[in-house]
């Protein structure tokens, strides 16, 4: 019989694998692929519980790697979170940080490690070796830096063909994007993102409007039922809900010139839970992102109109448990949009020229810092009706994806 070839997926947690496992699992189930994922951080859970192949870094180390382990050892000691398993951090950190060393110099890589962190990391010559080790036909990632980033530009390197997935609206990375020669082919979220693309110098026979496979659960009909149920559970029937989405706030990222505050989604977070604590209608979930600590704050409070949001519940049924959604610059606004939820940004990140979410249709409304004491003051009826979700966000992505796929396999994308 003769081998299916292997589709290499490399991506990140959140919203990263998310997008890239439901085409990886559609690829195993129909049997035209072997899929196998370089999983990072919280990506490798959520993939080998799926029954997706992983690999990660510490499968990439090799016997002359002591001194890059010794740096990741030393590197990992100073994390704040663990987002993976001790060793994975420790070759990811170490590899990555011998490969800044390698193409900057010891003092160079060690000034951008010390302005940016993790956010320096480019690390082709890993990506490299993970590419000659397992021979893919195929590199499929999304727009992430770092890993995603050096893994299509090593296959572009070693003449692999490769499919790049933008999670968003491709802003930060627009410089990057619409190069020809990064990536065979972009799938993008909508006609607009297809558009922009196209205008600052994509080909057009390059650019494709799939959606992103994160969002293909959207549609489904029990959504509003179980987010109903767990409104109904948390005792918050007959108050306005708000569903508080956070997502990290970096200190430093290239590019831009503004230095972030780290601390930003917990001073929302404390805005918002004096707000609601102080004005009997309303009623607070907070869910934070998975790389992000315990909301442990709310066990501490004990009070009943502030609850948790949890992780064991699927994000999109939580997004029908409220009235309105509260994002920074997360996806979960792109997602509550899509199921027709109002969405309000709160400004204030430095992020926030990536996330046009008013421009973009995305947002109902935005509020800064000195309107959050007093957004829900007035009447709260107006933000509570479902919104119709906007038209042009694909909302079945995951076979456009995969037939994208298919036809880089087949030698080539066509017009």
């Amino acid at each position: 019989m003769k081998q299916r070839p292997i589709w290499l997926f490399v991506c990140y947690g959140g919203g990263h694998v998310r997008a890239l496992l439901p085409v990886a699992e559609r690829v195993r189930a129909l049997g035209v692929a072997e899929p196998l994922m370089l999983a990072l951080t919280t990506a490798a859970p959520i993939a080998r519980a799926r029954g997706v192949p992983t690999l990660g870094f510490r499968d990439l180390l090799e016997p002359g790697d002591h001194l890059a382990l010794a740096v990741g050892e030393r590197l990992a000691d100073q994390l704040t979170m663990q987002a993976a398993e001790r060793d994975e951090s420790v070759a990811y950190l170490g590899l990555s940080y011998t490969d800044l060393e390698q193409r900057h110099g010891p003092v160079e890589a060690a000034e951008r490690y010390a302005r940016y962190g993790r956010l320096a990391f480019l690390p082709l010559t890993v990506l490299e070796r993970a590419l000659r080790r397992v021979q893919p036909a195929l590199v499929l990632a999304t727009n992430s830096p770092r890993a995603e980033q050096a893994a299509i530009e090593s296959a572009r390197a070693l003449g692999i063909p490769s499919l790049c997935l933008l999670d968003l609206f491709g802003i930060w990375e627009r410089e990057r994007l619409v190069r020809a020669d990064y990536a065979d082919a972009l799938c993008v979220l909508n006609g607009a993102v297809r558009a922009a693309f196209v205008a600052a110098g994509r080909p057009p026979e390059q650019v494709f409007v799939t959606g992103n496979p994160a969002f293909d659960g959207l549609s489904d009909p029990t959504l509003p039922a179980l987010g109903a149920g767990l409104r109904r559970e948390a005792g918050f029937d007959g108050k306005y809900v708000l569903l508080l989405a956070t997502s990290p706030e970096p200190e430093r990222v290239p590019g831009i010139t503004a230095v972030g505050d780290p601390q930003w989604p917990r001073r929302i977070e404390q805005r918002l839970i004096e707000t609601v604590r102080g004005d009997p209608r309303l009623a607070l979930w907070l869910r934070r992102h998975p790389s992000e600590p315990p909301v442990d704050v709310v066990d501490a409070l004990a009070h009943p109109r502030i609850r948790v949001a949890g992780a064991e519940v699927p994000l999109h049924a939580w997004l029908h448990a409220g009235d309105e959604v509260l994002v920074t610059v997360s996806t979960v606004g792109v997602e509550a949009a899509l199921a027709g939820r109002p969405v309000t940004q709160i400004r204030g990140s430095i992020l926030d020229g990536l996330s046009p979410f008013d421009r973009m249709g995305v947002a109902t409304r935005t509020v800064g810092w000195d309107e959050l004491g007093s957004a829900w003051s007035g009447p709260l009826m107006g933000l509570s009706k479902d919104q119709n979700p906007p038209s042009d966000l694909a909302l079945s992505a995951t076979d456009a994806v995969l037939n994208v796929a298919l036809r880089l396999q087949l030698g080539g994308t066509g017009s």
